[in-house]
């Protein structure tokens, strides 16, 4: 399943007690309408792609599910740039997984929503927002395009608005948070660039972690688009999970690839698969104990 609909259910009758959910995060994948484009470094976004899926379909049995969170797209959102995602997502479709979509500020929200969307009513007007509810956590995937091919991101007061309905509604589980620009409005040290950016984030970074900071059931805020790989335990306040890209490599230095996420009951195990197995971190289990 290709989806895009707000709510997805995916949990069975297992006691939550004793349920694990396993998920592939992929993030900032970039791709181009043709598969021979390349990035900057000189690499192949769309054979780097194929390369994960292939290692996500060899674990399918094993997964509840994929996640990609953002920019999937190359640059602008362009309708050929979803139909090759479309394409190249095929075997996991058929392989009976099913993705789970944010957009980043590479997408176009309307041409995705041509390509990936269901028919169910989303509960944010003009962002692509949506809940799975899983069998240890519920999953929300928020919307921080803000503008296409600009690189800082919002969530907005609708969408804050509603976050906060639903985490003061939803408290039987905890909630882990996906979105694609990281909370802070300004990092010089995470986007390369020759100018400094003055807005890299999100624009409205320090009231979204003052809303979800504020629920103690919600654990984790997982977001991409710095192309970088670090966990920063939150202590008191939400875990942050920044995940590394799957296709396009700003620094040799940095690992891409995926993060395959364990999620049980009191925590979450999060472990590097690098596209570079000889990457220090690669297969280095990262444990978060639930706040």
């Amino acid at each position: 399943m290709l989806t895009a609909a707000s709510v997805i259910v995916n949990s069975d009758a297992a006691d939550a007690a004793s349920a694990v959910e396993r998920w592939a995060l992929l993030s900032d994948c970039h791709i181009d309408a043709s598969l021979a484009t390349v990035s900057r470094q000189g690499v192949n976004m769309a054979d780097n792609f194929k390369r994960v899926l292939n290692e996500v379909l060899a674990e399918r049995d094993q997964l509840d599910g994929v996640i990609i969170n953002g920019d999937c797209a190359y640059l602008e959102g362009l309708a050929g740039d979803y139909a090759t995602l479309a394409t190249l997502l095929a075997p996991v479709r058929e392989a009976g997984l099913a993705v789970h979509f944010t957009l980043g500020n590479h997408d176009d929200r309307a041409k995705f929503l041509e390509a990936f969307a269901g028919n169910e009513p989303r509960p944010v007007d003009g962002k692509q927002v949506s809940v799975v509810q899983g069998r240890c956590a519920n999953w929300v995937f928020l919307d921080s395009l803000r503008f296409v091919n600009k690189v800082e991101g919002e969530f907005g007061p609708e969408q804050l608005q509603w976050l906060s309905g639903y985490l003061e509604a939803q408290t039987a589980k905890p909630v882990i948070l996906v979105g694609h620009h990281y909370p802070q409005a300004f990092r010089d040290d995470i986007i390369p660039s020759a100018d400094k950016i003055q807005i890299a984030g999100l624009i409205d970074g320090d009231a979204f972690l003052k809303l979800a900071n504020g629920f103690p059931h919600a654990k984790a805020y997982i977001y991409g688009h710095s192309h970088d790989w670090r966990v920063t335990p939150g202590g008191a306040d939400l875990h942050q999970i920044n995940l590394p890209p799957t296709a396009y490599v700003f620094s040799p230095a940095r690992p891409n690839g995926w993060v395959r996420a364990t999620v049980k009951p009191g925590g979450m195990t999060l472990e590097l698969r690098a596209l570079d197995p000889a990457h220090p971190e690669h297969g280095k289990p990262v444990e978060l104990a639930w706040r």
